[in-house]
């Protein structure tokens, strides 16, 4: 880049308002300091020349799952724990009905790999609480407990779906 274009550039940003009542001397600062850093931006720009690309995870995709196939899921779910299905997808909090409800995005987020804003969308939920529901069966609490036979239900469940 040429001195004239550095210039011209100094010259732009000092008309800016905030710099009309400096000093002369005030003045003389920033310009010096808009200089280096500006020198200083493009040494750096040159030496990182690659064009940024985002992180992938490797292995890891989401699915796009047909509307029949969760409804067919839930339906066995429901009928496993005599729950209707209007319950399930409806407000209702407890405990056999949000059970039932944690068990259900564990396998849509395991087995279908679908992720958690879809899985909160078809309960009429936010992400987050999707999101809570998996933790909990990471961390293994409350109904997650090692000494619940939930495991072996979620293992069965699985199997047959």
């Amino acid at each position: 880049m040429t001195k004239n274009k550095i210039f011209t550039e100094i010259k732009l940003a000092m008309r800016a308002g905030h710099y009309r009542n400096l000093t002369h001397q005030e003045k003389q600062i920033y310009k010096n300091a808009f200089k280096n850093g500006y020198k200083l931006a493009r040494l750096h720009i040159k030496k990182d020349k690659k064009p940024y690309q985002p992180r992938r995870i490797v292995g890891y995709s989401f699915a796009i799952v047909k509307k029949k196939e969760i409804d067919n899921m839930i339906e066995v779910v429901s009928k496993k724990y005599e729950i209707s299905k209007l319950e399930l997808l409806g407000k209702k909090r407890t405990l056999d009905v949000v059970r039932t409800r944690n068990i259900i995005h564990n396998i849509l987020s395991e087995k279908y790999k679908m992720n958690l804003s879809n899985i909160g969308r078809y309960f009429g939920q936010d992400h987050t609480t999707v999101l809570h529901s998996i933790k909990m069966k990471y961390n293994k609490e409350r109904y997650w407990d090692t000494n619940q036979t939930i495991w072996q239900e979620f293992q069965e469940l699985k199997k047959v779906l």
